[in-house]
Protein backbone atom coordinates (compact mmCIF):
# COMPACT_ATOMS: atom_id res chain seq x y z
CA UNK A 1 0.00 0.00 0.00
CA UNK A 2 1.12 3.56 -0.48
CA UNK A 3 2.73 5.15 2.56
CA UNK A 4 0.56 6.90 5.13
CA UNK A 5 2.03 10.18 3.90
CA UNK A 6 1.02 9.62 0.28
CA UNK A 7 -2.44 8.37 1.30
CA UNK A 8 -2.94 11.42 3.52
CA UNK A 9 -1.77 13.62 0.66
CA UNK A 10 -4.34 12.02 -1.66
CA UNK A 11 -7.12 12.52 0.87
CA UNK A 12 -6.13 16.16 1.37
CA UNK A 13 -6.14 16.71 -2.39
CA UNK A 14 -9.57 15.10 -2.70
CA UNK A 15 -10.94 17.32 0.06
CA UNK A 16 -9.46 20.43 -1.54
CA UNK A 17 -11.06 19.56 -4.86
CA UNK A 18 -14.46 18.83 -3.33
CA UNK A 19 -14.43 22.11 -1.43
CA UNK A 20 -13.48 24.04 -4.55
CA UNK A 21 -16.53 22.85 -6.52
CA UNK A 22 -19.11 25.51 -5.47
CA UNK A 23 -16.68 28.32 -6.24
CA UNK A 24 -15.79 26.79 -9.59
CA UNK A 25 -19.46 26.39 -10.50
CA UNK A 26 -20.03 30.08 -9.81
CA UNK A 27 -16.83 31.14 -11.57
CA UNK A 28 -17.48 29.10 -14.71
CA UNK A 29 -21.07 30.34 -14.86
CA UNK A 30 -19.70 33.88 -15.03
CA UNK A 31 -16.97 33.01 -17.56
CA UNK A 32 -16.65 33.61 -21.28
CA UNK A 33 -16.76 29.84 -21.80
CA UNK A 34 -20.21 29.65 -20.23
CA UNK A 35 -21.39 32.55 -22.38
CA UNK A 36 -20.28 30.65 -25.49
CA UNK A 37 -22.11 27.53 -24.29
CA UNK A 38 -25.28 29.60 -23.78
CA UNK A 39 -25.09 30.94 -27.35
CA UNK A 40 -24.02 27.86 -29.33
CA UNK A 41 -23.02 28.16 -32.96
CA UNK A 42 -24.53 24.75 -33.71
CA UNK A 43 -28.29 24.55 -33.12
CA UNK A 44 -29.27 20.87 -33.43
CA UNK A 45 -32.56 19.55 -34.77
CA UNK A 46 -32.05 16.08 -33.27
CA UNK A 47 -29.37 14.84 -30.87
CA UNK A 48 -27.51 11.59 -30.32
CA UNK A 49 -25.46 11.80 -27.11
CA UNK A 50 -22.83 9.48 -25.69
CA UNK A 51 -20.25 9.24 -22.92
CA UNK A 52 -18.53 6.66 -20.77
CA UNK A 53 -17.92 6.55 -17.01
CA UNK A 54 -18.91 9.83 -15.36
CA UNK A 55 -19.42 11.28 -18.83
CA UNK A 56 -22.27 8.82 -19.31
CA UNK A 57 -24.16 10.65 -16.58
CA UNK A 58 -23.62 13.96 -18.38
CA UNK A 59 -24.88 12.52 -21.67
CA UNK A 60 -27.95 10.99 -20.04
CA UNK A 61 -28.67 14.22 -18.15
CA UNK A 62 -28.52 16.15 -21.42
CA UNK A 63 -30.89 13.71 -23.14
CA UNK A 64 -33.29 13.83 -20.20
CA UNK A 65 -33.35 17.66 -20.22
CA UNK A 66 -33.72 17.99 -24.00
CA UNK A 67 -36.58 15.52 -24.19
CA UNK A 68 -38.41 17.00 -21.23
CA UNK A 69 -37.93 20.74 -21.65
CA UNK A 70 -37.13 21.42 -25.32
CA UNK A 71 -38.44 20.62 -28.77
CA UNK A 72 -35.18 18.88 -29.71
CA UNK A 73 -35.60 15.06 -29.68
CA UNK A 74 -32.59 13.29 -28.16
CA UNK A 75 -31.39 9.75 -27.52
CA UNK A 76 -28.50 8.28 -25.55
CA UNK A 77 -26.35 5.61 -27.19
CA UNK A 78 -23.59 3.61 -25.47
CA UNK A 79 -20.15 4.55 -26.73
CA UNK A 80 -19.56 0.92 -27.65
CA UNK A 81 -22.32 1.14 -30.23
CA UNK A 82 -20.23 3.73 -32.08
CA UNK A 83 -17.29 1.38 -32.60
CA UNK A 84 -18.91 0.69 -35.95
CA UNK A 85 -20.56 3.48 -38.01
CA UNK A 86 -24.22 4.03 -37.15
CA UNK A 87 -27.01 3.24 -39.56
CA UNK A 88 -27.27 6.34 -41.82
CA UNK A 89 -31.00 6.54 -41.07
CA UNK A 90 -30.14 7.07 -37.36
CA UNK A 91 -27.37 9.62 -37.90
CA UNK A 92 -28.49 11.63 -40.93
CA UNK A 93 -29.50 15.17 -40.01
CA UNK A 94 -28.57 14.64 -36.35
CA UNK A 95 -25.98 16.20 -34.09
CA UNK A 96 -23.57 13.90 -32.29
CA UNK A 97 -22.85 15.12 -28.75
CA UNK A 98 -19.82 13.55 -27.08
CA UNK A 99 -18.88 14.03 -23.42
CA UNK A 100 -15.27 13.21 -22.59
CA UNK A 101 -13.55 15.14 -19.81
CA UNK A 102 -10.03 14.04 -20.72
CA UNK A 103 -10.62 12.98 -24.35
CA UNK A 104 -10.18 9.30 -23.50
CA UNK A 105 -9.95 6.43 -25.96
CA UNK A 106 -13.72 5.98 -25.72
CA UNK A 107 -14.32 9.62 -26.56
CA UNK A 108 -11.94 9.47 -29.51
CA UNK A 109 -13.70 6.34 -30.82
CA UNK A 110 -17.03 8.18 -30.80
CA UNK A 111 -15.52 11.24 -32.48
CA UNK A 112 -13.95 9.03 -35.12
CA UNK A 113 -17.42 8.24 -36.46
CA UNK A 114 -18.74 11.80 -36.57
CA UNK A 115 -18.66 11.94 -40.39
CA UNK A 116 -22.10 10.34 -40.64
CA UNK A 117 -23.68 13.14 -38.57
CA UNK A 118 -24.70 16.62 -39.68
CA UNK A 119 -22.62 18.19 -36.89
CA UNK A 120 -20.79 17.37 -33.66
CA UNK A 121 -20.58 19.00 -30.23
CA UNK A 122 -17.76 17.95 -27.90
CA UNK A 123 -17.94 18.68 -24.17
CA UNK A 124 -14.46 18.36 -22.69
CA UNK A 125 -11.97 19.82 -20.21
CA UNK A 126 -9.03 19.07 -22.47
CA UNK A 127 -6.96 21.60 -24.40
CA UNK A 128 -4.42 20.74 -27.08
CA UNK A 129 -1.70 22.63 -25.21
CA UNK A 130 -2.43 20.90 -21.93
CA UNK A 131 -2.50 17.47 -23.55
CA UNK A 132 0.84 18.05 -25.24
CA UNK A 133 2.32 19.26 -21.96
CA UNK A 134 1.28 15.95 -20.36
CA UNK A 135 2.73 13.95 -23.24
CA UNK A 136 -0.70 12.86 -24.48
CA UNK A 137 0.02 13.43 -28.16
CA UNK A 138 -2.68 11.04 -29.45
CA UNK A 139 -5.28 13.10 -27.66
CA UNK A 140 -3.93 16.46 -28.82
CA UNK A 141 -3.67 15.14 -32.39
CA UNK A 142 -7.36 14.25 -32.18
CA UNK A 143 -8.44 17.58 -30.69
CA UNK A 144 -6.59 20.04 -32.93
CA UNK A 145 -8.42 19.16 -36.20
CA UNK A 146 -11.76 19.33 -34.38
CA UNK A 147 -11.10 22.93 -33.42
CA UNK A 148 -10.66 23.82 -37.10
CA UNK A 149 -13.74 21.93 -38.32
CA UNK A 150 -16.80 24.10 -39.04
CA UNK A 151 -19.12 21.17 -38.35
CA UNK A 152 -17.72 20.73 -34.83
CA UNK A 153 -18.21 22.90 -31.74
CA UNK A 154 -16.12 22.39 -28.60
CA UNK A 155 -17.65 23.33 -25.23
CA UNK A 156 -15.02 23.44 -22.48
CA UNK A 157 -15.50 23.20 -18.74
CA UNK A 158 -12.81 23.11 -16.01
CA UNK A 159 -10.50 21.75 -14.82
CA UNK A 160 -8.03 21.06 -17.63
CA UNK A 161 -6.01 18.75 -15.36
CA UNK A 162 -7.73 16.58 -12.72
CA UNK A 163 -5.15 13.85 -12.42
CA UNK A 164 -2.85 12.63 -9.58
CA UNK A 165 -5.62 10.65 -7.84
CA UNK A 166 -7.92 8.15 -9.50
CA UNK A 167 -11.33 9.60 -8.71
CA UNK A 168 -12.57 12.78 -10.37
CA UNK A 169 -15.06 15.04 -8.62
CA UNK A 170 -14.64 18.54 -10.08
CA UNK A 171 -15.07 17.67 -13.77
CA UNK A 172 -18.25 15.65 -13.17
CA UNK A 173 -19.92 18.58 -11.36
CA UNK A 174 -18.81 21.15 -13.97
CA UNK A 175 -19.83 18.82 -16.80
CA UNK A 176 -23.41 18.83 -15.53
CA UNK A 177 -23.39 22.64 -15.51
CA UNK A 178 -21.97 22.84 -19.06
CA UNK A 179 -24.68 20.46 -20.26
CA UNK A 180 -27.39 22.44 -18.45
CA UNK A 181 -26.23 25.79 -19.87
CA UNK A 182 -26.02 24.45 -23.43
CA UNK A 183 -29.36 22.63 -23.25
CA UNK A 184 -30.98 25.64 -21.59
CA UNK A 185 -30.26 27.69 -24.69
CA UNK A 186 -32.56 25.29 -26.57
CA UNK A 187 -35.36 25.30 -23.99
CA UNK A 188 -38.77 26.69 -24.78
CA UNK A 189 -38.87 30.44 -24.00
CA UNK A 190 -39.79 31.21 -20.43
CA UNK A 191 -39.59 27.62 -19.20
CA UNK A 192 -36.17 27.79 -17.57
CA UNK A 193 -33.45 30.20 -16.62
CA UNK A 194 -30.86 30.37 -19.40
CA UNK A 195 -28.51 32.95 -17.89
CA UNK A 196 -25.24 31.06 -17.17
CA UNK A 197 -24.23 33.34 -14.29
CA UNK A 198 -27.51 32.70 -12.49
CA UNK A 199 -27.29 28.98 -13.26
CA UNK A 200 -23.76 28.77 -11.87
CA UNK A 201 -24.85 30.43 -8.64
CA UNK A 202 -27.93 28.20 -8.35
CA UNK A 203 -25.87 25.06 -9.01
CA UNK A 204 -23.40 26.09 -6.32
CA UNK A 205 -26.24 26.56 -3.81
CA UNK A 206 -27.67 23.15 -4.68
CA UNK A 207 -24.26 21.50 -4.32
CA UNK A 208 -23.73 23.10 -0.90
CA UNK A 209 -27.19 21.97 0.19
CA UNK A 210 -26.32 18.41 -0.80
CA UNK A 211 -23.08 18.50 1.17
CA UNK A 212 -24.90 19.77 4.23
CA UNK A 213 -27.41 16.93 3.87
CA UNK A 214 -24.49 14.53 3.64
CA UNK A 215 -22.97 16.01 6.79
CA UNK A 216 -26.03 14.75 8.66
CA UNK A 217 -26.72 11.60 6.69
CA UNK A 218 -23.47 9.71 6.21
CA UNK A 219 -22.31 9.58 9.87
CA UNK A 220 -25.57 7.75 10.70
CA UNK A 221 -24.73 5.02 8.21
CA UNK A 222 -22.72 2.13 9.59
CA UNK A 223 -19.74 1.80 7.26
CA UNK A 224 -19.40 -1.93 7.87
CA UNK A 225 -22.96 -2.41 6.63
CA UNK A 226 -21.91 -1.16 3.22
CA UNK A 227 -19.10 -3.66 2.77
CA UNK A 228 -21.51 -5.89 0.82
CA UNK A 229 -22.83 -3.02 -1.25
CA UNK A 230 -26.24 -1.39 -1.05
CA UNK A 231 -29.28 -0.52 -3.14
CA UNK A 232 -29.73 3.13 -4.11
CA UNK A 233 -33.34 4.14 -4.82
CA UNK A 234 -33.79 7.49 -6.55
CA UNK A 235 -36.50 9.76 -7.88
CA UNK A 236 -37.44 8.96 -11.48
CA UNK A 237 -35.59 12.01 -12.81
CA UNK A 238 -32.41 11.24 -10.88
CA UNK A 239 -32.39 7.53 -11.64
CA UNK A 240 -31.99 8.35 -15.33
CA UNK A 241 -28.59 10.00 -14.95
CA UNK A 242 -26.92 9.15 -11.63
CA UNK A 243 -24.55 6.55 -13.11
CA UNK A 244 -21.50 8.48 -11.93
CA UNK A 245 -22.51 7.83 -8.31
CA UNK A 246 -21.84 4.16 -9.00
CA UNK A 247 -18.37 4.92 -10.34
CA UNK A 248 -17.54 7.13 -7.37
CA UNK A 249 -18.09 4.27 -4.95
CA UNK A 250 -16.05 1.89 -7.09
CA UNK A 251 -13.16 4.25 -7.80
CA UNK A 252 -13.11 6.47 -4.74
CA UNK A 253 -13.97 4.23 -1.83
CA UNK A 254 -13.22 0.72 -3.18
CA UNK A 255 -16.71 -0.28 -2.10
CA UNK A 256 -19.10 -2.49 -4.05
CA UNK A 257 -21.08 -0.42 -6.53
CA UNK A 258 -24.63 0.39 -5.43
CA UNK A 259 -27.46 -1.00 -7.49
CA UNK A 260 -29.29 2.06 -8.85
CA UNK A 261 -33.08 1.66 -9.04
CA UNK A 262 -36.08 3.92 -9.52
CA UNK A 263 -38.34 4.25 -6.45
CA UNK A 264 -41.35 2.40 -7.86
CA UNK A 265 -39.16 -0.38 -9.22
CA UNK A 266 -38.15 -1.47 -5.72
CA UNK A 267 -41.19 -3.70 -5.21
CA UNK A 268 -40.70 -5.47 -8.53
CA UNK A 269 -37.57 -7.55 -8.07
CA UNK A 270 -35.00 -5.67 -5.94
CA UNK A 271 -36.94 -6.14 -2.70
CA UNK A 272 -37.36 -9.87 -3.30
CA UNK A 273 -33.62 -10.21 -3.95
CA UNK A 274 -32.77 -8.33 -0.77
CA UNK A 275 -34.87 -10.66 1.38
CA UNK A 276 -32.57 -13.48 0.23
CA UNK A 277 -29.33 -11.46 0.37
CA UNK A 278 -29.81 -8.54 2.78
CA UNK A 279 -28.11 -5.22 2.04
CA UNK A 280 -28.86 -1.67 3.19
CA UNK A 281 -31.32 0.45 1.21
CA UNK A 282 -30.59 4.14 0.64
CA UNK A 283 -33.39 6.35 -0.67
CA UNK A 284 -32.65 9.61 -2.45
CA UNK A 285 -35.98 11.39 -2.57
CA UNK A 286 -37.65 14.76 -2.85
CA UNK A 287 -39.71 16.30 -0.10
CA UNK A 288 -43.46 16.13 -0.04
CA UNK A 289 -45.97 14.84 -2.56
CA UNK A 290 -46.12 11.29 -3.84
CA UNK A 291 -42.45 10.58 -3.13
CA UNK A 292 -43.04 10.87 0.61
CA UNK A 293 -45.85 8.31 0.28
CA UNK A 294 -43.53 6.02 -1.69
CA UNK A 295 -40.83 6.42 0.97
CA UNK A 296 -43.29 5.37 3.69
CA UNK A 297 -44.18 2.21 1.74
CA UNK A 298 -40.51 1.38 1.13
CA UNK A 299 -39.75 1.78 4.84
CA UNK A 300 -42.61 -0.54 5.74
CA UNK A 301 -41.36 -3.16 3.30
CA UNK A 302 -37.82 -2.91 4.68
CA UNK A 303 -39.04 -3.24 8.27
CA UNK A 304 -41.00 -6.37 7.35
CA UNK A 305 -37.78 -7.94 5.99
CA UNK A 306 -35.47 -6.52 8.72
CA UNK A 307 -33.58 -4.43 6.15
CA UNK A 308 -31.82 -1.18 7.03
CA UNK A 309 -33.53 1.69 5.20
CA UNK A 310 -31.78 5.05 5.21
CA UNK A 311 -33.48 8.00 3.55
CA UNK A 312 -30.23 10.03 3.81
CA UNK A 313 -32.31 12.91 5.20
CA UNK A 314 -31.52 14.69 1.96
CA UNK A 315 -35.08 15.60 1.15
CA UNK A 316 -33.99 17.13 -2.15
CA UNK A 317 -35.47 20.58 -2.60
CA UNK A 318 -33.72 22.00 -5.67
CA UNK A 319 -35.59 22.74 -8.91
CA UNK A 320 -35.90 19.66 -11.10
CA UNK A 321 -33.10 20.62 -13.48
CA UNK A 322 -30.68 21.29 -10.60
CA UNK A 323 -31.26 18.09 -8.62
CA UNK A 324 -28.07 16.68 -10.14
CA UNK A 325 -25.95 19.21 -8.24
CA UNK A 326 -27.63 18.56 -4.90
CA UNK A 327 -27.19 14.80 -5.34
CA UNK A 328 -23.58 15.34 -6.42
CA UNK A 329 -22.87 17.28 -3.23
CA UNK A 330 -24.53 14.62 -1.10
CA UNK A 331 -22.33 11.82 -2.39
CA UNK A 332 -19.02 13.65 -2.53
CA UNK A 333 -19.54 14.40 1.16
CA UNK A 334 -19.04 10.69 1.77
CA UNK A 335 -15.89 10.70 -0.34
CA UNK A 336 -14.56 13.78 1.42
CA UNK A 337 -14.90 12.41 4.94
CA UNK A 338 -13.95 8.76 4.37
CA UNK A 339 -10.52 7.31 5.06
CA UNK A 340 -9.51 4.02 3.50
CA UNK A 341 -8.53 1.33 5.98
CA UNK A 342 -7.93 -1.49 3.55
CA UNK A 343 -4.53 -2.64 4.75
CA UNK A 344 -1.15 -2.91 3.11
CA UNK A 345 -1.90 -5.46 0.42
CA UNK A 346 -5.57 -4.96 -0.35
CA UNK A 347 -6.19 -5.57 -4.09
CA UNK A 348 -8.15 -2.33 -4.38
CA UNK A 349 -5.17 -0.33 -3.17
CA UNK A 350 -2.78 -2.18 -5.47
CA UNK A 351 -5.04 -1.58 -8.47
CA UNK A 352 -5.17 2.14 -7.64
CA UNK A 353 -1.37 2.26 -7.49
CA UNK A 354 -1.15 0.51 -10.86
CA UNK A 355 -3.57 3.04 -12.35
CA UNK A 356 -1.51 5.92 -10.99
CA UNK A 357 1.69 4.42 -12.41
CA UNK A 358 0.04 4.16 -15.82
CA UNK A 359 -1.07 7.78 -15.53
CA UNK A 360 2.46 8.93 -14.71
CA UNK A 361 3.70 7.01 -17.75
CA UNK A 362 1.09 8.65 -20.01
CA UNK A 363 2.16 12.05 -18.68
CA UNK A 364 5.79 11.35 -19.46
CA UNK A 365 6.69 11.17 -15.77
CA UNK A 366 8.73 8.01 -16.29
CA UNK A 367 10.78 8.22 -13.11
CA UNK A 368 7.66 8.67 -10.96
CA UNK A 369 5.96 5.80 -12.82
CA UNK A 370 8.95 3.50 -12.24
CA UNK A 371 9.26 4.36 -8.54
CA UNK A 372 5.55 3.82 -7.85
CA UNK A 373 5.42 0.60 -9.88
CA UNK A 374 8.46 -0.82 -8.04
CA UNK A 375 6.85 0.07 -4.70
CA UNK A 376 3.56 -1.53 -5.69
CA UNK A 377 5.33 -4.61 -7.09
CA UNK A 378 7.22 -5.10 -3.82
CA UNK A 379 3.98 -4.99 -1.81
CA UNK A 380 2.20 -7.29 -4.27
CA UNK A 381 4.99 -9.90 -4.18
CA UNK A 382 5.10 -9.78 -0.37
CA UNK A 383 1.35 -9.94 0.29
CA UNK A 384 -0.07 -11.78 -2.73
CA UNK A 385 2.92 -13.79 -3.83
CA UNK A 386 5.24 -13.70 -6.88
CA UNK A 387 2.93 -15.85 -9.03
CA UNK A 388 -0.32 -14.02 -8.26
CA UNK A 389 -2.07 -12.67 -11.41
CA UNK A 390 -1.92 -9.13 -10.06
CA UNK A 391 1.84 -9.42 -9.52
CA UNK A 392 2.22 -10.54 -13.14
CA UNK A 393 0.21 -7.55 -14.33
CA UNK A 394 2.46 -5.25 -12.33
CA UNK A 395 5.54 -6.84 -13.90
CA UNK A 396 4.05 -6.18 -17.32
CA UNK A 397 3.49 -2.52 -16.44
CA UNK A 398 7.09 -2.23 -15.22
CA UNK A 399 8.39 -3.77 -18.45
CA UNK A 400 6.34 -1.25 -20.43
CA UNK A 401 7.83 1.60 -18.38
CA UNK A 402 11.35 0.33 -19.10
CA UNK A 403 10.57 0.06 -22.81
CA UNK A 404 9.21 3.59 -22.87
CA UNK A 405 12.44 4.79 -21.25
CA UNK A 406 14.48 3.12 -23.98
CA UNK A 407 15.87 0.52 -21.56
CA UNK A 408 15.39 -2.40 -23.92
CA UNK A 409 17.51 -4.81 -21.87
CA UNK A 410 15.61 -4.19 -18.63
CA UNK A 411 12.28 -4.39 -20.49
CA UNK A 412 13.18 -7.73 -22.10
CA UNK A 413 14.43 -9.18 -18.80
CA UNK A 414 11.22 -8.15 -17.02
CA UNK A 415 9.00 -9.55 -19.78
CA UNK A 416 10.98 -12.84 -19.68
CA UNK A 417 10.55 -12.93 -15.90
CA UNK A 418 6.79 -12.66 -16.40
CA UNK A 419 6.81 -15.45 -18.99
CA UNK A 420 9.00 -17.73 -16.82
CA UNK A 421 6.61 -17.38 -13.86
CA UNK A 422 3.63 -18.33 -16.01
Amino acid sequence: MASDGSMDSGIRLLRERVRSIPGLLEAWGASAGAQLASQPRIRPRRVVATGLGSSEAHARYLVWFLNRFTDVPAEFVPTGSLVEPMDPDRSKGRTLVVFSQGLSVAGRIALGHRAGFASTVLFTSATAEGLRRCGMTERSDCLEPLEQDETVEVIRFPPADEYTILIRVVGPALGFLAARVWAGSLARPGDFCSDPRSLGAAAARAFRAGREAGREAWPRMDGTGFSRGFVLLASPDLSEYRQNVVYKFLEGLFRPAPALQELLQFAHGPFQQLTASPRPVVVLHRRGGTESDQLDRIRQMCRSACLDCLSTASGLVSPTDLLAFEAEGLFVRDLETSRRTLGDGHPGTLVAMDDLARLYLAQGRNEDAEALCLQELSVSERTLGPTHPHTLVSLGILATIYADQGRAGDAEATFRRTIDIQ
